[in-house]
C-alpha cells in the first residue's frame, strides 16, 4: 500500500511545475445539493445505478463540492486535476450478521459514511500520452455513458478506486495503415479501499471476507477510419483482482485463511495471467470482455450505433462457448444544439448461458476416475477466491446484474447473476434550458453459476427526470433537476422515490 501511495505522490508532486509550463487555463467548481426519499429500503434502481456509488440508501441528504481543471486536448503539454468531497445524511440498512458467542442473528444497521472524499487526482498529458493518479470518476469507452444500463467491465456504477492510470489520450493513427486504422489503449493499476465495508456486512455465518484486494485494468480497441461514413470499432477490455487475503466462514466459525498478500513480481505477473497462483489455478480473478461497434454517419448528421460485449471469466468464454451471452445495443444520436430528442438506447443483456451449468476439471481433483472435463458455470463477476467483482458492495461491471450491496442477508456474494435483462432509455430538450430523461427496463434472475433461486426473481423498473438550467451562462449558473422512479418486483424489491437536486457552477482562473 505504501509504495501504490507513493507512487501516486511522484505524479502529483509534478502539477506545481506543469503550472508554469501552460498559459493561462480555467478550472471549474461546482456544488451540488441531493434530496431523495424513497418507498424501500434502498433506493430505485434508476435512482443508484451509474451515479459512481454516491446512493445506495433510500433517503439521503447529500452536498458535494468539486473542483476540476480538465486537461487541454490540443496543447502538446498539458495537466488536469480534481477533488470532491462530499457528505450527509443517509437512511440505515438493516442486513442480518450472525454472533457467534450467542448463536444468534442480529440485525447489523449499516449507512454510507457521513463524510467521504469521492475524487482526488492528477493527471499529465504530453502528445498523444497521458498519466493519471487517484481516485477519478471514470466510464465506458464504448458505450453511452448516459444512456446506456452499463459496460459489463467498467461502468462507472462504483465508486472510483485509487490508481495509476497511463494511456493514448485519444485514437492514434497506426504505422503504415495511412490513416485507415487507429488504435485506442489504457493501463492501470489500482489499490480497493473498501476491506472494512466487506468485514461489516458480511453475515459471519457462510460468507467469505476479502481485504486488501489490488486492482488492475486493461483495454486495447481498434477503429477504422472515422471520417467516412461508417467505422469499426474492435478490441478487448480485462480486468483483475488479486492480492489481499481471504476469510471463509462456515457455520458462525472460521474454517480456513488465505493469506495471500503481493509481491512486486506479482504486477508483472497479472498483465497476462499464466502463473499459477497458490490456490492451484492460474493467478488472480481475471474478468473481460471482447467488443465490437460499428458506427454509421448519416447525411442529416444522425448517427447509428451498434454494439455488442460478450464476457469471460475463463478460457470458456474467450473461446465463446458461453452461447449467446453479451450486451447487445443500438445507439441513436440526434443533431442540432437542442433537439426534441438527443438520443436513444436499446439494450439486451443475456448472461444465462455461462458456458453450462457445472464445471469439472480433472486437474482439479488428483486421483479421479472421471477424466473428462466440463467447462462451465462461468459465475460471472464471483470468484472462489478472491470474492465479487464489487467496490463498497456495488458492481464495478453493469449494474443490472444486483450487487452485493442488496443483500439483506449479509451474504457476501453475487446472488443472480445467471440473468436476462432489456433497457430502453431516451433523453431530448423540452426547450433550450430544459432537458428529459426516460429510463425503463426488465429483469429476471434465475441465480449464479453455483446456486439457483428458486423461484426466479425479478424486477421492472422505470423513471422519468427533468433539468432545468435556471440560470446558464458561459460561465456556469444555476440547475435545479426533478426524478421519479420506481422499482416493482424482487430485485432487490419494491420502492418509489423521488429525488431534487440543486447544483450551482462556476470558473475559477488559475491565474490573473
Amino acid at each position: 500500500m505504501k509504495s501504490f501511495w507513493l507512487l501516486i505522490s511522484i505524479v502529483l508532486s509534478a502539477v506545481p511545475a506543469a503550472l508554469s509550463a501552460e498559459p493561462d487555463t480555467l478550472a471549474v467548481y461546482e456544488a451540488e445539493a441531493i434530496l431523495t426519499t424513497s418507498g424501500g429500503v434502498f433506493a430505485p434502481y434508476y435512482m443508484s445505478s451509474n451515479r459512481h456509488g454516491m446512493i445506495s440508501s433510500g433517503d439521503n441528504a447529500l452536498l458535494s463540492v468539486k473542483a476540476e481543471r480538465k486537461m487541454n486536448q490540443a496543447s502538446r503539454f498539458s495537466w488536469g486535476g480534481g477533488v470532491q468531497v462530499a457528505g450527509g445524511y443517509s437512511s440505515k440498512v438493516n442486513y442480518s450478521k450472525y454472533d457467534a458467542s450467542s448463536k444468534e442473528w442480529t440485525a447489523n444497521a449499516m449507512r454510507p459514511a457521513a463524510l467521504f472524499l469521492q475524487q482526488l487526482y492528477a493527471s499529465v498529458k504530453w502528445r498523444s500520452l497521458f498519466l493519471s493518479a487517484g481516485m477519478c470518476e471514470r466510464g465506458s469507452a464504448l458505450v453511452d455513458n448516459r444512456l446506456s444500463s452499463g459496460d459489463l467491465v467498467y461502468s462507472g456504477n462504483a465508486r472510483p478506486i485509487p490508481e495509476c492510470r497511463i494511456g493514448f489520450t485519444d485514437y492514434q493513427p497506426v504505422p503504415f495503415t495511412k490513416g485507415f486504422l487507429k488504435v485506442s489503449g489504457e493501463f492501470a493499476y489500482g489499490k480497493f479501499t473498501d476491506s472494512d465495508w466487506w468485514s461489516r456486512h458480511g453475515d459471519s455465518y457462510n460468507s467469505m471476507t476479502v481485504s486488501g484486494l489490488w486492482y488492475v485494468y486493461r483495454r486495447l480497441y481498434f477503429k477504422s477510419d472515422i471520417s467516412k461514413s461508417f467505422s469499426l470499432t474492435i478490441g478487448a477490455q480485462a480486468a483483475g483482482q488479486f492480492g489481499g487475503r481471504t476469510e471463509y466462514m462456515y457455520r458462525g466459525e472460521l474454517r480456513d485463511v488465505d493469506p495471500r498478500g503481493v509481491k512486486f513480481a506479482d504486477f508483472f505477473k497479472m498483465i497476462v495471467p499464466f502463473e499459477k497462483g497458490k490456490e492451484g489455478f492460474l493467478m488472480g480473478n481475471t474478468l473481460g470482455t471482447w467488443d465490437i461497434k460499428g458506427s454509421w454517419r448519416l447525411k442529416n448528421g444522425m448517427e447509428l450505433d451498434g454494439y455488442v460485449q460478450m464476457p469471460w471469466e475463463d478460457g470458456s468464454g474467450m473461446a465463446k462457448l458461453n452461447g449467446f451471452d453479451g450486451l447487445y445495443g443500438v445507439r441513436l444520436s440526434m443533431p442540432g444544439d437542442a433537439p426534441v430528442l438527443s438520443g436513444a438506447v436499446v439494450e439486451y443483456l443475456d448472461l444465462a448461458n455461462q458456458s453450462g451449468p457445472m464445471h469439472w476439471a480433472p486437474a482439479d481433483s488428483p486421483g479421479t476416475l472421471i477424466t473428462t472435463e466440463a467447462t462451465g458455470a462461468d459465475d460471472y463477476y464471483n470468484n472462489k477466491f478472491y470474492g465479487p467483482y464489487a467496490n463498497y458492495g456495488m458492481l464495478i461491471g453493469n449494474p443490472m446484474v444486483m450487487a452485493p450491496i442488496y443483500n439483506l442477508d449479509g451474504y457476501n456474494t453475487i446472488i443472480a447473476n445467471r440473468m436476462r435483462g432489456f433497457h430502453v432509455a431516451a433523453e431530448g430538450y423540452a426547450s433550450a434550458s430544459m432537458r428529459w430523461q426516460a429510463r425503463f427496463c426488465y429483469r429476471k434472475a434465475y441465480g449464479n453459476g453455483f446456486e439457483p433461486l428458486i423461484p426466479a426473481r425479478h424486477s421492472t423498473s422505470a423513471s422519468v427526470a427533468v433539468d432545468w438550467s435556471a440560470l446558464k451562462s458561459k460561465q456556469g449558473g444555476l440547475e435545479v433537476g426533478t426524478e421519479l422512479a420506481i422499482d416493482r418486483g424482487s430485485l432487490p424489491g419494491n420502492s418509489f422515490g423521488a429525488m431534487v437536486k440543486v447544483s450551482y457552477s462556476g470558473i475559477l482562473s488559475l491565474r490573473k
